[in-house]
């Protein structure tokens, strides 16, 4: 939040470059541009062992050393010891199933706190129906494990939650999965026969079909229960509940046609499905993707959100379905939320074709960097197997993989995140691998062959690599870090005051890592890693070389490594896990959300270095006066507050630069992050979702969110950073929690009940009361300054005389502004080009001593203003973290 005034002052500014940074750069051409490509295979993930119709699989969260089969005939398989895989039947839910058609034991989920609850839940079609009725039904099921067998179903614990009539065997759906949110969603079919027989394909106001369900299995507060009568008693049980914010809640139309509230399935989620045949969330960004079934030309792959409408039987992919009488507006008016597909591909034979989508999963593993992010899914036909990718605008593109006949599911192996796709009539479980393409040029097999060093005995790098140095480095298990850039020679790159820089293709970033045997003994530091970051035309890619001497450094694999270091601390010996990322690892982090590289950014290079041979410089501009930077990037793009200046900042703004460099680069709009919080630094706290934020799931904190004032326990945020297993935060780049960092936010927690809101402060004067919204440009004593600048400044809103006033004086010739900044507050100083006024082009203005951002008490600074101009325009302004 910035409030301004003006101020007509002298102005003058001069700078003084040394040796650094030096003119050119050798051109470096030791890395590929891009990686070398992948050849794919799938194999078999489960050698000599047979399954009956596998259909799905899954494991309890946390666990990597167990997988669950679903059998649609009726079985649940357990394999334990993945590496050497041994079966075991968990359960044998045959009792009165039906598996003619499509229907049998479909979709199987574990509750996000099974180890402590062991509830799973399980979809079939059964015959059954009340009293001595007996018909076919869709049932969803809550059983619990054995309290003294982790490998046996306890039958006798089974609950109901509904069960509907089905009058035809296909078109069943039955995925199961727990969403981010800790709600279970369920997908149904629209009850099957051929163009919508049933007619259930846009109603709201009947039964559970054509659709996903969002339901509440643990009935928190405020959930609602779910709407019961006459007709559906015996169908929908107490068992579950609502989510009070599912997109159905309280709707009295539909399609622009009045609908009973009472009567509306408030399960509903999603609607408009045919078939949806396998879906599954992102586990990176929370993304919902869906694979549905088409009838006669289209097959469909959606991304779908809260009351999506995707147009069965109205639309078949993109054009036309086999009903018509859709409202005119169904395309275009926004209240019907039509979402149409990010991908369709038509019936027939063809690497590009098929005629029954099988939903797929998201690729996070570790192993196949040229998959990240790609959404993989086959046809149960024709037997192909694509990976898709959507760019910037949401379009996907397709590429084929390969072929595997009958592929009813995808699963991820728990243990390292690898892809498998599940044969039904094969009886088997498969492996989806990768080898680089023979044709394509290979990765340097050890640093010293990459040429980024003149010296590896001294590391003294190549004359194609310049030095940098960032504000605030990211936590690396205790790691020292050094850092190095290589700008193609006559490229720039593109700068932001905000936002990331935009490299050009061929720039690559290198950072080198050491650490301490003994913590505390500077002489024990031992060379680990050394990591390249590659800008490509779209995009990056990372790897990393292990030191396996003083002296030489060897590629690591794509899958990455993990190695046990011996450490002294505090004088014991004990083990430290040191990971080397794998190449999708590195991209999880340099996601394209966060611009590739994570430290070429304002708020990391605004800070003064020392230059050998000649003064300090401040590095963004000695960059841009080298011709390193497109644009000059001085004055514009200065005065982040990112650097600590040693005047001592405030409490609030330290966690705000900690959790930026941390967690920002996945918590942030389009990021991986889920999107609930916003991490970046240069979002206002009262703004970023922070306080008593929501959070995607809390990991096991009951009532959690993401900071509560006051309460270290149940602040979801401090949990993540203190674990150690994989619940920890930030999921990769790191194993060892930081002592400084957890000490830092768990003050902040403690400070928040005192920490006022614009809002509370209004109220504590009698300007405002609970629940209103204020204006904040409102002035009420008149004195020209808005209530909000008034709250920032530290000033009375109810006293003319009570003002912020900075002054200007003439000291020995030179102008001088001198102005208080208050505690947890930064000012910024902004030049114009001419009076204030709507064509007015504002700048930040370069001070010989920028002044202190967030201090942690009020201070009174002096600064000299340049003074090589007749008049200049100033406008000064105060916001809070």
């Amino acid at each position: 939040m910035l409030f301004r005034f003006w101020i007509l002052a002298l102005s003058a500014c001069m700078q003084v470059w040394g040796a650094w940074p030096p003119a050119t750069l050798d051109a470096f051409g030791g890395l590929p541009e891009q990686p070398p490509r992948a050849t794919y295979a799938f194999v078999d993930a489960l050698p000599g062992v047979r399954l009956d119709q596998p259909v799905a699989t899954a494991t309890p969260p946390g666990e990597t050393q167990r997988l669950f089969v679903v059998e649609k005939t009726g079985r649940i398989v357990v394999i334990t010891n993945l590496s050497q895989p041994t079966r075991t039947i968990f359960a044998t839910l045959t009792n009165n199933l039906l598996t003619s058609g499509e229907q049998g034991l479909l979709g199987l989920a574990f509750h996000p706190r099974y180890s402590e609850n062991r509830r799973l839940f399980v979809f079939r079609t059964l015959n059954t129906g009340p009293g001595t009725t007996r018909q076919a039904h869709n049932v969803l099921t809550e059983f619990r494990t054995s309290a003294d067998n982790p490998n046996a179903l306890e039958p006798a614990s089974e609950v109901r939650l509904f069960a509907q009539r089905d009058e035809a065997s296909n078109h069943n759906g039955g995925d199961l999965h727990f969403g981010p949110d800790g709600f279970l969603y369920v997908a149904l079919g629209d009850e099957g026969g051929g163009n919508d027989t049933y007619a259930n394909g846009q109603r709201i106001d009947r039964d559970l079909f054509a659709g996903l369900l969002r339901i509440d299995v643990d009935q928190r507060p405020g959930s609602l229960p779910p709407n019961r009568n006459a007709a559906n008693a015996w169908m929908i049980t107490t068992n579950y509940a609502v989510p009070a914010d599912n997109p159905f809640v309280g709707a009295t139309t539909f399609n622009g046609t009045a609908v009973n509230p009472t009567n509306v399935r408030t399960e509903f989620y999603a609607v408009g499905l045919r078939n949806p045949w396998r879906f599954s969330f992102d586990p990176a960004g929370g993304d919902l993707w869906i694979g549905d079934v088409g009838q006669d030309r289209w097959e469909m792959v959606f991304v779908s959100r809260p009351g999506a409408n995707h147009g069965w039987p109205f639309r078949e992919g993109r054009v036309a379905g086999p009903r018509t009488g859709a409202p005119a507006t169904f395309l275009t008016d926004p209240m019907f939320r039509h979402v149409p597909p990010v991908h369709v591909y038509a019936h027939g034979s063809g690497n590009d074709r098929g005629n029954s989508i099988t939903g797929g999963r998201v690729y996070r593993g570790g192993k196949i960097t040229a998959l990240h992010g790609a959404y993989v899914f086959a046809d149960y036909v024709n037997g192909n197997v694509w990976a898709l990718r959507r760019d910037a605008a949401g379009t996907g593109s397709v590429e084929r993989l390969g072929g595997v006949a009958n592929v009813a599911g995808f699963g991820v192996d728990p243990a390292n995140g690898d892809l498998l796709a599940i044969q039904l009539n094969a009886g088997r479980v498969m492996r989806l691998v990768a080898s680089p393409n023979s044709a394509d040029r290979p990765l340097p097999a050890t640093l010293e062959a990459t040429g980024a060093f003149q010296d590896l005995t001294t590391l003294t790098p190549s004359k194609a690599f310049l030095d940098y140095e960032v504000n605030l480095p990211f936590w690396s298990d205790h790691a020292v870090k050094r850092r190095w850039v290589h700008i193609p020679p006559g490229q720039r790159v593109r700068t932001h005051p905000k936002e990331a820089w935009k490299a050009p293709a061929g720039t690559v970033w290198m950072k080198h890592f050491e650490l301490e045997m003994e913590r505390g003994v500077p002489e024990t530091r031992r060379r680990i890693e050394t990591r390249f970051l590659v800008q490509r035309a779209d995009g990056v890619y990372g790897i990393t070389y292990r030191w396996a001497s003083a002296t030489s450094a060897e590629l690591v694999p794509d899958e990455g490594y993990t190695e046990l270091l011996g450490i002294r601390e505090g004088g014991v010996d004990r083990t430290q896990t040191w990971r080397y990322p794998s190449r999708t690892e590195c991209l999880a982090c340099h996601n394209p959300a966060a611009g590739g590289s994570l430290s070429f950014n304002t708020r990391q290079l605004d800070r003064r270095r020392g230059s050998t041979g000649g003064p300090d410089v401040h590095q963004v501009s000695a960059l841009a006066a080298a011709g390193y930077l497109e644009s000059p990037a001085g004055s514009e793009a200065y005065q982040t507050g990112f650097h600590d200046d040693g005047s001592g900042q405030s409490l609030e703004w330290r966690v705000r630069r900690y959790i930026d460099v941390n967690c920002g680069f996945c918590h942030r709009p389009g990021g991986p992050g889920g999107g609930l919080w916003d991490g970046r630094s240069s979002t206002p706290t009262d703004l970023a979702g922070w306080i008593g934020g929501a959070v995607v799931t809390d990991g096991g904190v009951h009532g959690g969110r993401l900071l509560l004032p006051g309460d270290r326990t149940r602040s979801v945020l401090l949990d993540r950073m203190t674990r150690t297993d994989g619940r920890r935060m930030p999921p990769v780049g790191n194993s060892e929690p930081d002592p400084e960092g957890i000490a830092l936010v768990s003050s902040w927690i403690d400070s928040l009940p005192k920490r006022g809101s614009f809002e509370l402060w209004l109220e504590s004067r009698g300007l405002s009361t609970p629940g209103t919204t204020p204006n904040p440009d409102e002035d009420r004593d008149g004195d020209g300054d808005s209530d909000l600048l008034e709250f920032l400044a530290g000033t009375e809103p109810k006293e003319s005389a009570s003002r912020w006033r900075p002054r200007l004086e003439v000291i020995d010739g030179k102008t001088v502004l001198k102005v208080r900044v208050p505690a947890n507050t930064a000012l910024e100083i902004q030049v114009g080009d001419t009076a204030a006024g709507t064509g007015t082009v504002w700048k930040n203005a370069d001070v010989t001593t920028p002044p202190p951002s967030f201090p942690a008490l009020d201070q009174d600074v002096s600064l000299e203003l340049p003074g090589d101009r007749q008049t200049l325009f100033l406008r000064l302004g105060l916001r809070r973290p």
